[in-house]
Order: C-alpha cells, then structure tokens, then sequence
C-alpha cells in the first residue's frame, strides 16, 4: 500500500480535526504526527513530500480519530511531556498538568538548596499517577530515593511503564496504598510532596466533558467539599516527614485559605500558600520545624 505523503496526512488530519470543532486544528494533527513520529513539527513540514510508513500512517489515523471523537490528545497520542521527561500515558491516569510541573520546580529548587553534595535526599510522591512527579525528581534532583504511591494497581502499572522506559539511576519504588498507607511506620523522608484528587463530587459534573468522559474520576474528586485527600495527607505527614523536611501539596486554587486553615488545625504551623505561573494560589508548602 502506497501511503500518502506526510503533508497530505497533516492536512487530511487538520481538516478532519476542524470538521468536529478543534480549536487550531493544524497545529493539532502537527503535534500528534511530531509525537508519534518522534520527529519535531519543523522538521515534518519541510519532510512533507516524504511519504511515512504504512504502520506509522495506521497509527496516525488511530490518533486522529480519537482525537475528533473527543478525547484528549495525550490519550490519543498515548504520550505526554512533562518537564524533561516523555511520559507513556492513557486512561488509567490522569494527564499532567503545567501546574504540576511548578510544584516539582518548587520541591527540586527546596532540595538542590538544602541537599548536601547533590545526594542523600529521600522524598515521597503520593497520589503519583503517571509518575510525573516520582520520576521528574529522580531525574532531575538531589534524590538518593525516591517513593511513589498510589491506591490505583492500574495507574501504578502506567507509571512502572513509564519507569521502565526512563530507567533513571535514582532507584524509584512503586506501592500501592491510599495516601500515606503504602508507608512503613518507621520510614522517613526529606521530602513529601503529593497532586491529589482535589475537586469536588458536585463541580466534576461541571467540568468540561473530555475531562469527565475520559480521565479517572478517582484521581480528580476528593469528597464533598474537595478537600479529603488533603485533609488526609495533612493529619498524617508529620510521622513520615525528618524534621526540616518539606511538605509540598498542589491545591484547588479555590481553597487556598480552606487547606491553609486545615494545615494549621493538623498542627502546620508555619504553612503557606505559593502562586503558580498563572497568579494563581496553587502550592500548600510547608518546612517542619526542627524542634517539632
């Protein structure tokens, strides 16, 4: 079978994508084709009378109709790059948000600062997902170790993918168990740091629905109010956490002064909130103290 050149494919897929809607649909399909492809976007639109191969077109037109079928795009390319990591990732997982990758350039800024000799640090990820956060500082920072939870076998099984494929030579270790359960009681860590469900039953009827139809609910809702995930890191952490350790929690920005309120009352009590890049209130941070 004769394929069709890479331009037409990038055209074809831009005018299927704008048929359902898809805002910007060209630079859509150009992004999908650059992450299947591995080949950057400049690079295809000067490669466009180069005809792909027919298992790479097959994959392509997969993308591209489950893209205009509504579902995100990670999910249809099945990967995502967060900080300096290409992440493997679908349905079982939640996709990584930007603001996620502040709340690692905030725990790695924390240890590159208090780390001795770039080694020796130990840090927690709960709720890990995908294993962004997990595998991001293994990658990046002063780790010696790095603990990833999660409650979910099946996200867990995506993140050992994605440890497989980026092998990090930090040792990285998967458990299950809800929030801080996955953990020994004599175990303790420089840094705790956790993205965890934080939207409520009643607004994750009202997000927008690629949200709701394709990433787990499990990942996303945190109770009533939004908060029980929260709530529960942070009546827990301190048995976990050495003192001077960090404490680092992504938040609704919504309930900011709700989880700040909540920190003090478990006990936190130098806690403060950080902004992401959008101005927002977005980082529960909190050093324990020494003599705590």
């Amino acid at each position: 079978m004769t394929t069709p050149t890479i331009g037409r494919a990038l055209d074809d897929a831009a005018a299927a994508l704008r048929e359902v809607g898809v805002d910007d649909s060209r630079r859509e399909a150009a992004q999908l084709w650059s992450v299947l492809s591995g080949v950057t976007i400049g690079a295809a639109w000067l490669e466009r009378e180069a005809r792909p191969p027919p298992e790479l077109w097959d994959r392509f037109g997969a993308a591209v109709r489950r893209r205009a079928a509504g579902e995100p795009a990670a999910y249809a390319s099945g990967r995502v790059e967060f900080r300096r990591v290409d992440l493997v990732v679908d349905r079982r997982v939640l996709i990584p948000r930007p603001e996620t990758e502040g709340l690692v350039e905030r725990v790695l800024s924390w240890a590159l600062e208090v780390g001795t000799g770039g080694n020796g640090l130990e840090a927690v990820d709960v709720g890990t997902g995908s294993g962004c956060i997990a595998l991001s500082l293994a990658v990046e920072g002063p780790f010696s170790r790095v603990v990833a939870t999660d409650s979910s076998r099946a996200a867990l099984a995506v993140a050992g993918e994605n440890l497989r494929r980026l092998a990090p030579d930090v040792p990285v270790e998967l458990r299950v168990g809800d929030l801080l359960g996955a953990l020994a009681g004599g175990e303790r860590f420089d840094v705790i740091v956790s993205n965890p469900p934080y939207v409520s039953a009643g607004e994750f009827e009202r997000l927008d629905h690629s949200v709701r139809a394709f990433e787990p609910r499990g990942a996303l809702v945190s109770g009533e109010g939004g908060l029980a995930h929260t709530r529960g890191i942070l009546q827990n952490a301190r048995r976990f956490l050495v003192p001077g350790g960090l404490l680092a929690i992504e938040l609704d920005c919504r309930r900011h002064a709700a989880a700040l309120v909540l920190a003090r009352e478990a006990g936190w009590s130098d806690a403060r909130v950080e902004c992401d890049l959008f101005g927002r209130a977005r980082y529960l941070m909190v050093n324990r103290s020494r003599m705590s």
